[in-house]
């Protein structure tokens, strides 16, 4: 036996590298502590303190790792819904946005909640990018907190450089007229759209696709959006997660996203894992030649999807895993207020949307069913959720599957009563908390009245009825930050600080499972992450903080020092709390920190209904949620002749 003390990766092939820390929370039950873990290349070989790793130290060479001594191990976080595509996309974008945003290096993008605020920050980033000929890019605007910025005030502002302002929805555009004219838009072209105010420059719901039809293929250049997908990868290392779940792969264009993907993640030092789960919709039209997405009541060949989704499976790499698993959709946004709600319905009396009519979403179930998939389906209303448990128990009685991990994505309102039915059918959840953080308090005065708003996410619910709840972020809806989604989950606190439905609170336990083993069950991977357990990837988070010193409360406050993937230290510059931390944590992480502006006396009901009002039945992707925006995007590429490229792309 020859041991060592290392602070290196690098060790040949069958090395037994021990791993020691101040505390290692595995989140297995049969040894929930642990103080060393012993790792064999890419895999945990033994779990304990260093006593129990003597059998395996005979006749190995040996390196005993002491980086992590100081720190907390917890399994490698896990976001099982995200959405590299549109981080490809958006976080190239100078982000300015009511809430802070966590950014390259770890630095945070501090709120704008006045019209003040959002002006400096605007005017200091057009400064600090000089090149005016070309594009200025802000995504965040919203004109209930930041004021009015119409192609008027662009022009004031920037009379020598094309902007685009992208509303935090994603479905709105203000464009200055240097834009308007470096994209081609005339008056003559866009004369009698109903959706665009051309005069203003803002182009909303369907006037918005004329814009992206023009803007997009720059967006699609390789130094933008693999600049956008590194970008994300950096993001989720800060959050501490060493896996996440596409659920919207090949939504676009399947080819182009895993050319992507295998540049930006497959790459040797990149310390994460894309778990693809395949969009129903989009292969099953692209398997016929249709190249229009359809009406929700239109049902695509699921079961020619089926074939395509097959032969795509078998091209997964390392880091970019191909899941026997796709998506399915059932009602609207919960942003918008378009999910499909029982009576008493919405305050107002609007209704809801369908992005698959029940039986288009039955169908889809019973195709990918029968064929052992593994389905995810969107659904946030608990009119949608009726629609989505009816299909389950039609697909249940025709052919019953035990261990079928069906699960409900969002889960934005449902009832106790549905919580036990879904039990029954089997079903589980990954559930979005930044719901309850981010639109309890609007939707109790708009929309659903305290009651219902309150009880949003009913997280508790789905436990004590026996279901694997998981925590994700959507992103970009949400942050992807584990730590910060736990404390939503567990103390349901709102913007405004209040306490909400204090019975569907997770405990710390059950929180830190959302983001770790019930993750993982949620992918259908737990048997190979989600815990420190032997046999397992070597993936952990390292924590500078122990979460369970720091209580529910200070969750959002935990700083992630780096990862762990597949038996390799990445360790972040910093340890980072989340964006939601208190300044006294960022001030001791050593990055820059500014407290939110105090939002004004004005912001009156008026805002608050421009802020939360239903979007309309033309919407091209309802506010605030990717899932649907990158649903209706994928539509429109599907469309011959979408793309208007008005400059060449650079060659690489």
């Amino acid at each position: 036996m020859n041991t060592t003390t290392s602070a290196q990766n690098a060790s040949r092939p069958g090395t037994l590298r021990i791993f020691t820390a101040r505390r290692i929370h595995t989140m297995d039950e049969s040894l929930p502590l642990a103080t060393a873990v012993g790792v064999i290349d890419d895999r945990i070989v033994a779990v304990g303190d260093m006593a129990s790793m003597a059998p395996w130290r005979a006749g190995r060479d040996v390196v005993v790792d002491e980086r992590l001594k100081d720190k907390i191990l917890l399994p490698g976080f896990i976001d099982n819904h995200v959405h590299p595509f549109l981080g490809g996309l958006m976080t190239p974008t100078e982000i300015i946005a009511p809430e802070a945003w966590r950014m390259e290096g770890g630095r945070i993008a501090p709120a704008a909640n006045s019209p003040e605020r959002y002006r400096e920050l605007l005017t200091e980033r057009l400064a600090a990018r000089t090149d005016k000929t070309d594009w200025f890019i802000s995504f965040g605007y919203q004109p209930s907190e930041h004021g009015r910025w119409t192609r008027a005030e662009l022009d004031v502002l920037c009379p020598d450089r094309p902007v685009v302002l992208w509303h935090r929805s994603f479905h709105e555009s203000y464009l200055n007229s240097v834009a308007i004219d470096k994209l081609g838009i005339t008056a003559t072209l866009v004369s009698g759209h109903p959706q665009i105010d051309f005069a203003a420059g803002h182009f909303f719901e369907t006037g918005n696709k004329v814009m992206m039809a023009r803007l997009l293929p720059y967006l699609l250049r390789p130094d933008w959006y693999h600049r956008g997908l590194n970008i994300t990868a950096g993001l989720m290392h800060q959050g501490g997660i060493t896996t996440a779940g596409d659920m919207l792969f090949g939504s676009a264009d399947p080819e182009f996203e895993l050319t992507a993907l295998a540049a930006c993640i497959e790459q040797p030092q990149r310390p994460l894992r894309i778990v693809n789960i395949l969009e129903a919709r989009g292969f099953s039209n692209r398997a016929v030649g249709r190249r229009v997405m359809g009406p929700p009541d239109e049902c695509p060949p699921f079961a020619e999807g089926l074939k395509a989704i097959e032969v795509m499976r078998t091209r997964g790499s390392r880091r970019v895993v191909f899941s026997k698993a796709i998506k399915l959709y059932a009602d609207g946004a919960m942003f918008s207020q378009l999910m499909q709600m029982n009576p008493p319905g919405y305050i107002d009396g609007h209704h809801g949307e369908w992005l698959m009519a029940p039986p288009v979403l039955a169908k889809g179930v019973e195709v990918f069913w029968d064929a052992g998939y593994q389905i995810h389906v969107h659904v946030n209303g608990d009119a949608g959720m009726d629609s989505v448990l009816a299909a389950l128990a039609s697909a249940q009685e025709r052919k019953p599957r035990f261990d079928h991990r069906f699960m409900m994505h969002h889960v934005g309102f449902h009832t106790n009563a549905q919580s036990l039915r879904m039990a029954a059918l089997g079903a589980h959840a990954s559930v979005n908390p930044y719901f309850i953080h981010a639109l309890a308090d609007g939707y109790a005065k708009l929309g659903l009245g305290p009651e219902r708003a309150d009880q949003i996410v009913r997280a508790g619910s789905l436990v004590r009825n026996g279901l694997r709840v998981s925590l994700h972020s959507d992103f970009m809806m949400a942050p992807m930050e584990p730590l910060m989604l736990a404390w939503c989950a567990a103390t349901r606190t709102t913007k405004s600080g209040r306490q909400v439905a204090p019975a569907e609170r997770l405990t710390l336990e059950q929180a830190l499972r959302g983001i770790t083993i019930d993750a993982a069950f949620g992918l259908n991977m737990d048997h190979e992450i989600g815990s420190i357990v032997a046999g397992k990837k070597a993936d952990f988070t390292i924590l500078e903080d122990d979460p369970f010193d720091l209580g529910v409360e200070r969750l959002k406050d935990v700083r992630v020092a780096g990862t762990v993937f597949e038996g390799e230290v990445h360790l972040l510059p910093v340890p980072l709390a989340s964006t939601l931390a208190n300044a006294a944590e960022a001030t001791r992480a050593g990055l820059p920190f500014q407290m939110p502006a105090r939002a004004p006396l004005h912001t009156s009901l008026r805002a608050r209904r421009a802020r939360y009002r239903p979007a309309p039945n033309t919407c091209c992707g309802p506010d605030g949620d990717p899932c649907v925006f990158l649903r209706q995007l994928s539509g429109w590429m599907q469309e011959p002749g979408f793309l208007h490229s008005t400059e060449p792309p650079k060659r690489h």
